[in-house]
């Protein structure tokens, strides 16, 4: 199916034009709603379960062509009138976001039938933009990959787009995935440790982990409220931009959406016109080393930051930042899971698990049943582990809440405000993607313990953090840079994301 736009004498498909000219597209009458919805869903059905077999998408939304017809059925009963931003326009949403019309699992074989009795805060946002949702994408068990990044027990493994040897990281892998293969425009992810940002590096997407706060996470399956967002994936910054003004927003039934004060914020205003010249924006070299082909990148984006006008200086952090995971996100973590899981399953209906506990037994019966996919057995150990106890009554944890993070917030924005800077720049993750379960490459090299590593820092402040791709290596994998910024500001780390990229 071929689009042109306006007096253009080329023609696009869909899965190469960004949401405003989708948008203008529908407007002017060159395409529908629902022949937009016919040609992801032929995207989807050719390469998902079979073809390519990506595994990105773990269920369909029967209800999608219908929307989509009411949606033409209102453009031509009032011709000429501009819709919202993304009236009649289809979009995935990672499948531990609860949606009314379709289940949400986790990624779980116990879940797989769970509907919730509501909607999540960003899908009734970009259900009241007349976006249109399409289905749910696959992802790393109940957003945690433990070595198996993109694999749950009812999606199975989720594979790079762009080297099928590959995953696409974890855990809105499906998400990240499904948007670089053109089975959507954009798609709704979570992000706790990287979740959004590292499947956006590896698969030449867009992602971003916005300030904690700016994005509801009411009716998100909790993973750690202490740092769980909402977000999205994209192809350009463009559309990042488009989706954030719909979906950001106060929201009572999450007490983080009152720290950040979203309602002067406008991503798209101005956006255009972002320019590199004049910043000044810190290195951080403490995640190099990894992969000198990923470090290569690194080089190169540096260099063209600085052809763009910006000023560059050396951040070096302090070693503690390197240390993020067992000294914060891990504990933190671990003591939180068990209780905010069962607060979110007693909202579900009877016939669903209502304890950790009891989500354990079930998931072990369907290791022995061996229907569908296996459940990770780390995955599956570490529940059971944690049914077994609950820690946020120990020192530990509330020294860490009280005064561990308070202290590397500010300790992080005294470095900025040291340097001067902008934002900081780093590798979004210091690795390509990596070689999926059973699958060998030779040429693949990640010198480091933790790949995740820097992205641990915008989880454990709560400062945006955005991932842009870079350039590609060895075996066609994607690499993406990251933009850190300071907390709140997330319009001006848009900003430089879009003066980088150029889109």
């Amino acid at each position: 199916m071929s689009l042109f736009i306006s007096a253009s004498a080329f023609a696009q498909t869909p899965d190469t034009l960004n949401l405003r000219q989708l948008r203008q597209a529908l407007d002017e009458g060159q395409i529908t709603s629902e022949q937009l919805v016919k040609f992801y869903q032929d995207k989807i059905q050719r390469n998902n379960r079979q073809g390519d077999h990506l595994n990105a998408v773990i269920s369909l939304n029967e209800d999608a062509l219908e929307q989509a017809r009411n949606w033409d059925a209102q453009r031509a009963k009032e011709p000429g009138v501009k819709h919202g931003a993304l009236a009649g326009i289809p979009y995935l949403a990672k499948d531990n976001i609860d949606t009314q019309m379709i289940p949400t699992s986790g990624g779980s074989w116990v879940l797989r039938d769970s509907t919730p009795s509501r909607d999540a805060f960003v899908i009734e946002r970009l259900q009241s933009g007349g976006a249109i949702l399409l289905g749910k994408t696959n992802l790393s068990e109940l957003a945690a990959s433990y070595g198996w990044l993109g694999y749950s027990s009812l999606g199975g493994q989720t594979l790079n787009p762009h080297n099928l040897k590959h995953d696409a990281s974890g855990s809105s892998s499906g998400s990240a995935a499904a948007v670089a293969a053109g089975f959507a425009p954009f798609a709704l992810g979570s992000d706790t440790s990287g979740s959004i940002r590292a499947p956006a590096s590896v698969t030449g997407t867009v992602g971003m982990r916005p300030s904690l706060g700016l994005i509801s996470r009411s009716g998100v399956i909790p993973l750690s409220l202490t740092f769980d967002t909402a977000g999205v994936i994209t192809r350009t910054v463009l559309d990042q931009a488009i989706v954030l003004d719909v979906i950001k927003g106060s929201d009572k039934a999450d007490a983080a959406t009152a720290n950040v004060d979203s309602t002067a914020m406008n991503f798209v205003e101005g956006l255009e016109q972002s320019s590199l010249k004049g910043r000044t924006l810190g290195v951080v070299t403490n995640f190099i080393g990894a992969n000198a082909q990923v470090d290569a990148v690194f080089e190169a984006a540096q260099q063209r930051v600085a052809e763009k006008g910006a000023k560059l200086v050396r951040v070096v952090l302090p070693k503690r930042y390197e240390e993020l995971w067992a000294g914060v996100l891990g504990p933190v973590g671990d003591a939180e899971f068990s209780s905010q899981f069962e607060r979110y399953l007693s909202t579900l209906n009877a016939r669903q698990p209502k304890t950790l506990a009891e989500f354990v037994k079930l998931s072990e019966q369907h290791q022995q049943e061996q229907q569908g996919h296996l459940m990770n057995p780390k995955r599956l150990a570490a529940l059971k582990e944690l049914s077994e106890k609950s820690e946020t009554d120990s020192p530990l944890y509330i020294s860490i809440l009280s005064n561990t993070i308070p202290a590397l917030r500010t300790e992080l924005a005294a470095v900025m405000r040291q340097a001067g800077v902008d934002a900081l720049v780093f590798p979004t993750i210091n690795c390509p993607a990596s070689v999926v379960n059973g699958q060998s490459d030779p040429d693949y090299v990640c010198e480091t313990a933790d790949t995740y590593a820097s992205a641990y820092i915008a989880s454990a402040t709560g400062f945006p953090e955005i991932s842009v791709p870079a350039g590609i290596v060895k075996g066609n994998l994607p690499v993406g840079i990251s933009f850190l910024g300071w907390y709140g500001e997330d319009e001006d780390i848009v900003r430089i994301a879009y003066a980088f990229l150029g889109k």
